[in-house]
Protein backbone atom coordinates (compact mmCIF):
# COMPACT_ATOMS: atom_id res chain seq x y z
CA UNK A 1 0.00 0.00 0.00
CA UNK A 2 1.26 3.69 -0.37
CA UNK A 3 -0.45 6.51 1.46
CA UNK A 4 -0.51 9.84 0.36
CA UNK A 5 -1.43 13.09 2.98
CA UNK A 6 -2.79 16.08 0.67
CA UNK A 7 -3.41 19.22 2.63
CA UNK A 8 -4.97 21.76 -0.14
CA UNK A 9 -6.24 24.59 1.69
CA UNK A 10 -7.26 27.52 -0.33
CA UNK A 11 -7.17 25.66 -3.28
CA UNK A 12 -9.51 25.84 -6.23
CA UNK A 13 -8.85 22.99 -8.38
CA UNK A 14 -8.59 20.36 -6.11
CA UNK A 15 -10.60 18.00 -7.82
CA UNK A 16 -8.81 17.98 -11.03
CA UNK A 17 -5.36 17.28 -8.73
CA UNK A 18 -7.84 14.51 -7.12
CA UNK A 19 -8.28 13.22 -10.51
CA UNK A 20 -4.88 13.12 -11.66
CA UNK A 21 -3.42 11.44 -8.75
CA UNK A 22 -5.58 8.20 -9.26
CA UNK A 23 -5.05 8.54 -12.75
CA UNK A 24 -1.52 8.46 -12.68
CA UNK A 25 -1.38 5.76 -9.56
CA UNK A 26 -2.89 3.17 -11.77
CA UNK A 27 -1.48 3.78 -14.62
CA UNK A 28 2.40 3.76 -12.55
CA UNK A 29 1.69 0.90 -10.26
CA UNK A 30 -0.69 -2.02 -9.36
CA UNK A 31 -0.12 -1.13 -5.79
CA UNK A 32 -3.29 0.13 -3.40
CA UNK A 33 -3.45 3.71 -2.82
CA UNK A 34 -4.87 5.02 0.16
CA UNK A 35 -5.88 8.93 0.27
CA UNK A 36 -5.66 11.36 3.06
CA UNK A 37 -7.35 15.16 2.16
CA UNK A 38 -7.00 17.83 4.45
CA UNK A 39 -8.07 21.39 3.57
CA UNK A 40 -8.07 22.73 7.38
CA UNK A 41 -4.97 23.57 9.37
CA UNK A 42 -6.10 22.36 12.65
CA UNK A 43 -7.67 19.02 11.21
CA UNK A 44 -4.08 18.46 9.56
CA UNK A 45 -2.54 18.76 12.88
CA UNK A 46 -4.75 16.47 14.49
CA UNK A 47 -3.97 13.82 12.15
CA UNK A 48 -0.71 14.69 12.12
CA UNK A 49 -0.10 13.81 15.81
CA UNK A 50 -1.70 9.83 15.09
CA UNK A 51 1.82 9.53 12.93
CA UNK A 52 0.49 8.04 10.33
CA UNK A 53 2.96 6.18 7.99
CA UNK A 54 3.08 8.36 4.67
CA UNK A 55 4.60 7.98 2.11
CA UNK A 56 3.77 11.24 -0.26
CA UNK A 57 3.28 14.28 0.62
CA UNK A 58 0.93 17.01 -1.43
CA UNK A 59 1.31 20.21 0.15
CA UNK A 60 -0.46 23.55 -1.16
CA UNK A 61 1.63 26.93 0.51
CA UNK A 62 -1.23 28.97 0.40
CA UNK A 63 0.62 30.78 3.49
CA UNK A 64 3.13 31.45 6.24
CA UNK A 65 1.21 29.09 8.75
CA UNK A 66 1.46 26.37 5.95
CA UNK A 67 4.72 26.32 5.64
CA UNK A 68 5.65 26.39 8.78
CA UNK A 69 3.52 23.04 9.43
CA UNK A 70 4.86 21.86 6.39
CA UNK A 71 8.78 22.39 7.77
CA UNK A 72 7.93 20.62 11.03
CA UNK A 73 6.12 17.73 8.81
CA UNK A 74 9.23 17.75 6.55
CA UNK A 75 11.39 17.03 9.77
CA UNK A 76 9.56 13.90 10.62
CA UNK A 77 8.61 12.46 7.21
CA UNK A 78 12.18 12.97 5.20
CA UNK A 79 11.89 10.07 3.24
CA UNK A 80 8.43 10.77 2.04
CA UNK A 81 8.19 12.79 -1.64
CA UNK A 82 7.17 15.81 -1.42
CA UNK A 83 4.96 17.10 -4.43
CA UNK A 84 4.36 21.24 -3.16
CA UNK A 85 2.42 23.55 -4.88
CA UNK A 86 2.84 27.25 -4.70
CA UNK A 87 1.85 30.60 -7.12
CA UNK A 88 4.14 33.47 -7.85
CA UNK A 89 2.72 35.06 -4.36
CA UNK A 90 5.39 33.27 -2.18
CA UNK A 91 8.86 34.24 -2.84
CA UNK A 92 10.43 30.35 -3.90
CA UNK A 93 13.08 31.64 -1.00
CA UNK A 94 9.86 30.59 1.29
CA UNK A 95 10.09 27.13 0.30
CA UNK A 96 13.44 25.98 -2.50
CA UNK A 97 15.08 25.15 1.14
CA UNK A 98 16.98 22.09 2.75
CA UNK A 99 14.57 22.19 5.51
CA UNK A 100 11.80 21.25 2.99
CA UNK A 101 13.32 20.35 -0.10
CA UNK A 102 10.20 19.38 -2.29
CA UNK A 103 10.46 16.43 -4.58
CA UNK A 104 8.56 18.14 -7.39
CA UNK A 105 6.68 21.69 -7.78
CA UNK A 106 3.71 22.82 -9.42
CA UNK A 107 2.71 26.13 -9.58
CA UNK A 108 -0.57 27.80 -9.37
CA UNK A 109 -2.78 28.48 -11.82
CA UNK A 110 -2.01 25.10 -13.30
CA UNK A 111 -3.64 22.74 -16.58
CA UNK A 112 -4.80 19.38 -16.87
CA UNK A 113 -1.38 18.56 -18.80
CA UNK A 114 0.89 20.43 -16.82
CA UNK A 115 -0.51 18.44 -13.33
CA UNK A 116 -0.35 15.03 -15.77
CA UNK A 117 2.99 15.97 -16.39
CA UNK A 118 4.63 17.05 -12.83
CA UNK A 119 2.37 14.01 -11.10
CA UNK A 120 3.45 11.38 -13.67
CA UNK A 121 7.05 12.24 -13.21
CA UNK A 122 6.65 11.94 -9.46
CA UNK A 123 4.60 9.08 -9.25
CA UNK A 124 6.56 7.29 -11.48
CA UNK A 125 9.64 8.10 -9.18
CA UNK A 126 8.07 6.77 -5.98
CA UNK A 127 6.84 3.71 -7.40
CA UNK A 128 10.61 3.06 -8.59
CA UNK A 129 12.14 3.88 -5.58
CA UNK A 130 8.91 1.67 -3.48
CA UNK A 131 9.94 -1.32 -5.88
CA UNK A 132 13.65 -1.23 -4.26
CA UNK A 133 14.94 -2.94 -1.56
CA UNK A 134 18.36 -0.96 -1.12
CA UNK A 135 16.74 1.80 0.96
CA UNK A 136 18.75 1.07 4.56
CA UNK A 137 16.06 3.95 6.23
CA UNK A 138 13.33 1.84 5.23
CA UNK A 139 11.91 -1.91 6.14
CA UNK A 140 9.89 -3.42 3.08
CA UNK A 141 6.70 -5.38 4.23
CA UNK A 142 6.01 -7.79 1.24
CA UNK A 143 2.76 -9.66 1.50
CA UNK A 144 0.68 -11.56 -1.21
CA UNK A 145 -1.79 -8.39 -1.01
CA UNK A 146 1.23 -6.47 -1.13
CA UNK A 147 4.23 -4.35 0.31
CA UNK A 148 4.17 -1.70 2.63
CA UNK A 149 7.54 0.47 3.26
CA UNK A 150 7.62 1.85 6.68
CA UNK A 151 10.23 4.46 7.80
CA UNK A 152 12.69 2.45 10.96
CA UNK A 153 12.49 5.54 12.61
CA UNK A 154 8.57 5.35 12.94
CA UNK A 155 8.70 1.66 14.14
CA UNK A 156 8.14 1.09 17.83
CA UNK A 157 8.35 -2.02 18.27
CA UNK A 158 8.02 -5.44 16.55
CA UNK A 159 5.73 -8.35 18.02
CA UNK A 160 5.60 -11.93 17.26
CA UNK A 161 1.82 -13.19 17.77
CA UNK A 162 -0.70 -15.83 16.02
CA UNK A 163 2.42 -16.99 14.04
CA UNK A 164 2.71 -13.61 12.41
CA UNK A 165 5.43 -10.77 12.99
CA UNK A 166 3.68 -7.40 13.62
CA UNK A 167 5.45 -3.98 12.94
CA UNK A 168 4.28 -1.21 15.12
CA UNK A 169 4.03 2.39 14.99
CA UNK A 170 2.43 4.60 16.97
CA UNK A 171 -0.84 4.34 15.30
CA UNK A 172 -0.56 1.12 13.15
CA UNK A 173 0.83 -2.10 12.65
CA UNK A 174 1.15 -4.28 9.97
CA UNK A 175 1.46 -7.88 10.44
CA UNK A 176 3.24 -10.70 7.82
CA UNK A 177 4.91 -14.13 8.21
CA UNK A 178 8.59 -14.14 9.59
CA UNK A 179 10.35 -15.31 12.38
CA UNK A 180 11.46 -12.55 15.35
CA UNK A 181 15.11 -14.41 15.28
CA UNK A 182 15.01 -13.18 11.22
CA UNK A 183 13.77 -9.84 12.01
CA UNK A 184 17.01 -9.54 14.76
CA UNK A 185 19.20 -9.86 11.59
CA UNK A 186 17.51 -7.79 9.49
CA UNK A 187 17.08 -4.48 11.70
CA UNK A 188 19.76 -1.72 12.64
CA UNK A 189 21.46 -1.99 16.26
CA UNK A 190 19.03 0.28 17.79
CA UNK A 191 16.44 -2.80 17.68
CA UNK A 192 17.08 -4.58 20.88
CA UNK A 193 15.08 -7.79 21.61
CA UNK A 194 13.46 -7.22 25.48
CA UNK A 195 11.14 -10.50 25.07
CA UNK A 196 10.76 -13.73 22.97
CA UNK A 197 8.01 -12.37 21.26
CA UNK A 198 9.39 -8.63 21.61
CA UNK A 199 11.93 -6.17 19.91
CA UNK A 200 11.87 -2.87 20.99
CA UNK A 201 13.33 0.67 18.99
CA UNK A 202 15.35 1.72 21.51
CA UNK A 203 15.18 5.22 20.19
CA UNK A 204 11.13 4.91 21.00
CA UNK A 205 11.72 4.04 24.65
CA UNK A 206 10.41 6.53 26.93
CA UNK A 207 11.53 4.18 30.42
CA UNK A 208 12.59 0.81 30.97
CA UNK A 209 10.47 -0.56 34.51
CA UNK A 210 12.87 -2.95 35.21
CA UNK A 211 11.31 -3.83 38.63
CA UNK A 212 8.09 -4.26 36.45
CA UNK A 213 9.19 -6.10 34.01
CA UNK A 214 8.15 -3.82 31.17
CA UNK A 215 8.98 -1.22 28.92
CA UNK A 216 7.15 2.35 28.44
CA UNK A 217 7.48 3.24 24.40
CA UNK A 218 7.03 6.82 23.45
CA UNK A 219 3.44 6.55 22.35
CA UNK A 220 2.25 5.45 25.11
CA UNK A 221 2.31 1.69 24.89
CA UNK A 222 3.89 -1.04 27.33
CA UNK A 223 5.85 -3.87 25.90
CA UNK A 224 6.89 -6.56 28.21
CA UNK A 225 10.34 -6.99 29.30
CA UNK A 226 11.81 -10.64 30.24
CA UNK A 227 14.71 -11.35 33.04
CA UNK A 228 16.69 -12.75 30.07
CA UNK A 229 16.65 -9.42 28.39
CA UNK A 230 17.67 -7.39 30.92
CA UNK A 231 20.86 -6.96 30.60
CA UNK A 232 20.63 -5.79 26.43
CA UNK A 233 18.65 -3.00 27.51
CA UNK A 234 20.99 -2.04 30.00
CA UNK A 235 23.97 -2.66 27.76
CA UNK A 236 22.30 -0.77 25.02
CA UNK A 237 22.29 2.05 27.60
CA UNK A 238 25.60 2.08 28.75
CA UNK A 239 26.86 2.41 24.79
CA UNK A 240 24.45 5.24 24.35
CA UNK A 241 25.52 7.94 26.87
CA UNK A 242 22.31 9.97 25.32
CA UNK A 243 19.83 6.88 26.74
CA UNK A 244 21.04 6.54 30.06
CA UNK A 245 18.11 6.66 31.82
CA UNK A 246 18.03 2.80 30.45
CA UNK A 247 20.64 2.17 33.15
CA UNK A 248 18.10 3.48 36.06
Amino acid sequence: MITVLSYLEKMNNISLLQEEFHSQAAYYSDEDWKYYLYTKIEELKAALKKDPVLDILCWNVGGKEAISELEKTREKYREAFLLLIADSTISPMEYLRPSILPTALLLRPFSRPQCEQVLGELISSYCSKFRSKEDEEVFLIETREGNRRVPLSQISYVEARDKKIFVCTKSESFGFYETIEHMMELLPDNFVRCHRSFIVNMDKVKQPRFSEGVIEMDGGDVVPLSRSCKKAVREYGRDKPEKSQLLI
